[in-house]
């Protein structure tokens, strides 16, 4: 019955071209909700009672599709579900002010590829067949790009979007060339086969080749190129789900693949662990860098990812000396920061969003003082900024204190060598941790403090209920991981013992002890924190408050000029990593014969030198040599008429020899 309803949720979305367009848009809600209810009951069922296959009653050329739900598909299933919904209900008051300027298929569009994107994400974690599973995985692809494209009007959005397609592409072409590889020696197309694989050859070399695929999908530095573009130019519903979930998708195929490996394993977790580390610190210190406060939460996405591939790389390691507490431990801090992420990710895009909704930018450099104005949009923001710190008693911390009980108890006192990398990844963690903290002070404070600068200040007003619900749903979901962690890590140790094979009954008892204490001493930090703001309320309602303008630093007549900038805030920090981030200064100078000088330009910006020195250098190339094999588009038809013949005789000698 379940299989029906999800079917007909999926055919029923043609529909919404179909309908006026005022009714749309609740269409999409109901078939959202149809897809939650139907796979989260799935996925519970999977949690309490193991795998469960369900026949999809579809065929492609490799036999009939299944969907093979197991734990870690079913973990993914519900936080899929859970911020998809948060997003269309968002979507539900951000769209309004579209709703008369786009036209209804358009909006029709929209709604329907919003759909297919968090359908296409449940297939993905459910499919095991190789065909299937890359079917899914191109949906999901092409659905995403067409949200992303959202206001294509703009030539910047299509370019970011073209940028985005072609990359989703290679990494979907690496994903495929893994599995023919394991396929070729093996005769499985899909998991199946690359766990074969895994069991005859050495793990290394297939690993490297889908950690690429689905680490373009994550965005693991130096595969995050598209990241800080695609998600700044999304309407705020989109880049939440996409930072929130779908980037997740390609932590969930690295997973997948990391649970198989045989051998090789030294090298591949000091590997993934260094990758880990360096996403986390780059990406942490370009998002200080930037103004737009979208592309700041973007690039934060990349340093997140980097914690889950620290955590991931901790595991690694912890397989390969034989600790198997120190492998759960790893694995379990980052398969719990994959759900923390994606709630206060989505968190600050969706409060991001209410911010471009009421002033109509996300320009930092144009906000400050929103708090006064959107008193409910900062608390939130403020939730979110203390939860991706890992400040206490938020969800945060709780994944972290994970990944830094592994490293800090086992990994040393496996040999001087571990030691050393046990030093490097705390080092890296602390840094992280340390950053992130400075950058959503300068978030939050140019943001939503000191004076306001935009000069439509009086007409900001605080955004309907409906785009602050999926805040009060989401920070409801934060505050239980914080004073309940001990419930959710039984959950993801479980997930672990289901995909390690590996009794984790004694590991379990440990690290749920652990967790108690830690809820316990975040219950007594709120009781503290209550009492302090209750001691303060009590004392402020005896005394009239009186409220004046911020303080101008000496100047008789300050205005907002004279308070911090996002370049400012951010210098210090600036000079300590020029030689990794390309900063330049644009402005225009005086002349002596301007005795009454006009106004003048100034700003800064800091350009990815990853990205210039990776992705662009190779850019550069194609755009020099390529107009070169223009020879070939001769125009003589007896020319295009041997080419398909040389193609075939290609082809025939590499099966010939046994390539292909």
């Amino acid at each position: 019955m379940t299989l029906l309803l999800f079917k007909i949720a999926l055919l029923a979305s043609f529909v919404t071209f179909a309908l006026p367009k005022k009714w749309k848009y609740w269409l999409g809600l109901v078939l959202h909700i149809s897809l939650v209810a139907t796979t989260s009951s799935w996925a519970l069922h999977a949690l309490r009672e193991g795998t469960q296959t369900i026949a999809l009653g579809v065929t492609t050329w490799s036999g009939p599709v299944q969907l093979v739900i197991d734990p870690l598909s079913a973990y993914f299933m519900l936080i899929i579900n859970l911020i998809c919904f948060c997003g269309i209900v968002y979507a539900g008051g951000y769209l309004k002010p579209y709703m008369a300027k786009k036209g209804s298929v358009f909006i029709a569009l929209h709604l329907f590829s919003f759909l297919w994107l968090h359908a296409a994400m449940l297939l993905v974690t459910s499919m095991r067949d190789g065909i299937a599973f890359l079917i899914a995985w191109e949906l999901m692809s092409l659905f995403s790009f067409i949200l992303v494209i959202f206001e294509a009007q703009k030539e910047s959005t299509l370019k970011t979007g073209i940028n985005y397609l072609l990359q989703m592409h290679l990494g979907f072409a690496l994903i495929m060339i893994g599995f023919l590889i394991a396929n070729n020696q093996t005769g499985e197309l899909g998991f199946a086969g690359v766990a074969t694989y895994f069991t005859q050859y050495q793990n290394a070399p297939l690993f490297f080749l889908f950690f690429a695929g689905f680490g373009i999908k994550a965005g693991f530095i130096p595969f995050h190129s598209w990241l800080p573009r695609a998600h700044p130019a999304a309407p705020s519903h989109v880049s939440g789900v996409m930072s929130g979930v779908m980037i997740k998708m390609g932590i969930y195929g690295i997973f997948r693949i990391a649970s198989m490996l045989q051998n090789d394993l030294m090298l591949i977790g000091i590997i993934v662990l260094a990758v880990g580390v360096v996403s986390g610190l780059l990406g942490v210190i370009m998002a200080i860098m930037q103004h737009d406060l979208k592309k700041l939460l973007a690039y934060h996405s990349i340093e997140n990812i980097g914690i889950i591939g620290i955590g991931i790389g901790v595991g690694i390691l912890g397989k390969a000396v034989g600790d198997e507490y120190l492998m759960i431990l790893g694995l379990a801090g980052a398969l719990l920061h994959n759900l923390n992420h994606a709630l206060f990710k989505s968190l600050l895009f969706f409060t991001a969003g209410n911010i471009h909704h009421a002033v109509h930018t996300v320009n930092m450099d144009n906000l400050g003082g929103l708090v006064n104005k959107m008193r409910y949009t900062s608390i939130a923001f403020l939730i979110g900024a203390l939860a991706i710190s890992g400040i206490p008693p938020f969800n945060g911390f709780i994944s972290e204190y994970l990944i830094y009980s592994g490293v800090l108890h086992h990994l040393p006192v496996a040999s001087f060598w571990m030691s050393l990398v046990g030093i490097a990844a705390v080092l890296g963690l602390v840094l992280i941790g340390g950053l992130c903290i400075y950058c959503f002070t300068k978030a939050f404070g140019m943001s939503f403090l000191g004076t306001r600068r935009s000069t439509h200040a009086d007409e900001i007003d605080e955004v309907p209920p409906v785009m602050l619900l999926p805040a009060v749903l989401i920070i409801g979901v934060i505050l239980s991981i914080g004073l309940r962690s001990s419930f959710f890590g039984a959950i993801v140790v479980n997930i672990l013992q289901d995909l390690t094979n590996i009794s984790t009954v004694g590991i379990a008892a440990e690290i749920a002890s652990s967790l108690s204490m830690v809820s316990t001493v975040n219950i007594i930090l709120i009781i503290l924190v209550g009492f302090v703001i209750g001691v303060r309320a009590w004392q402020q309602s005896k005394v009239k408050v009186e409220y004046g303008p911020t303080w101008g630093c000496g100047y008789t007549a300050g205005d907002f000029r004279h308070q911090y900038t996002p370049t400012s805030y951010a210098d210090s920090l600036r000079q300590l990593v020029d030689p990794i981030i390309d900063y330049t200064r644009h402005y225009e100078s005086f002349t002596e014969k301007e005795i009454f000088p006009p106004p003048k330009i100034f700003y800064t910006e800091s350009k990815d030198l990853v990205e210039e020195k990776t992705v662009l250098s190779w850019v550069h190339l194609l755009v020099k040599y390529l107009p070169k094999a223009g020879v070939a588009q001769s125009g003589l038809i007896n020319h295009y008429l041997i080419y398909p013949l040389v193609f075939l005789v290609i082809i025939g000698l590499l099966t010939f020899l046994k390539i292909m």
